[in-house]
């Protein structure tokens, strides 16, 4: 990658704001992130985190501020005016460059394992279907699940749900990955199993990735930058080796004591 593009951020936020009624969720958010970088959002619940990424999904739109992926504009939104409408032929566009697991596998039960990362290729990205088993394939040794090929979600544990999931979303091969408390609904066993595969696709990958979770060791070992969040607002950022080690902020030091004492 040249100097030139890595200049260009892959994800440019601007004074982003978004509220649900009185609820404001994100307040002037300004960050950036450069391309494959690995970034974790960590911060108590409802502090906003996952609001950034359903926003990046066209899932969310804001109320006022801009945000741009890979440097085409998503959202602008002067403050006052009323929510964008966005073209079906733009979504479409910017979604083809991210994709996104979520806390729930979303998979479709009465589909197979295959057929759940081949309908989006085939049906969407309207590549043959003899391409898109074979990114399937590819995607399910990835995340160690081939032999599950022609198995339906029911006879899935949740951390090979959820695994699945990813290798789904890496299927559309997007520039960004998001994924959005993945572990949450996973014993601690079974979570394991989902951080490894992140672990290696963080190691052996030069996608951009951005992780909300609230595995803070996990998260010390997975990211080059950690953005502590809370009440809508970015409270400090850095490092993991500056955020875990030496945070400056004293709110920083109280969450991440109560949060690693509790694990």
């Amino acid at each position: 990658m040249s100097n030139k593009n890595a200049l260009k951020p892959a994800i440019h936020m601007q004074k982003v704001c978004k509220s649900f009624g009185k609820l404001a969720v994100l307040k002037d958010l300004n960050f950036e992130i450069q391309p494959s970088r690995k970034v974790a959002l960590i911060g108590p619940s409802g502090s906003g985190k996952s609001t950034i990424l359903r926003i990046l999904m066209t899932l969310e739109s804001i109320d006022s501020g801009r945000v741009m992926i890979d440097e085409e504009v998503l959202y602008e939104v002067k403050e006052g005016a009323p929510p964008p409408h966005l073209a079906e032929e733009h979504v479409s566009k910017i979604r083809a460059k991210v994709g996104m697991v979520f806390q729930s596998f979303n998979l479709f039960p009465h589909m197979s394992v295959l057929r759940n990362i081949t309908e989006a290729p085939v049906h969407v990205s309207r590549i043959s279907k003899e391409e898109a088993e074979a990114r399937a394939l590819e995607f399910l040794d990835l995340v160690g699940l081939k032999n599950k090929v022609n198995a339906y979600p029911a006879q899935l544990s949740g951390g090979q749900k959820q695994r699945v999931a990813i290798a789904r979303a890496l299927a559309m091969q997007p520039r960004i990955m998001l994924f959005d408390e993945i572990t949450s609904a996973l014993d601690p066993e079974l979570a394991a199993e989902v951080l490894s595969v992140l672990r290696n696709l963080a190691r052996t990958t030069d996608m951009t990735m951005l992780l909300v979770t609230h595995q803070m060791h996990f998260a010390q070992e997975f990211a080059d930058r950690i953005i502590f969040m809370e009440h809508g607002t970015i409270v400090e950022e850095g490092s993991p080796e500056k955020i875990f080690q030496q945070p400056k902020e004293e709110r920083t030091r109280s969450f991440l004591k109560t949060v690693l004492e509790a694990t």
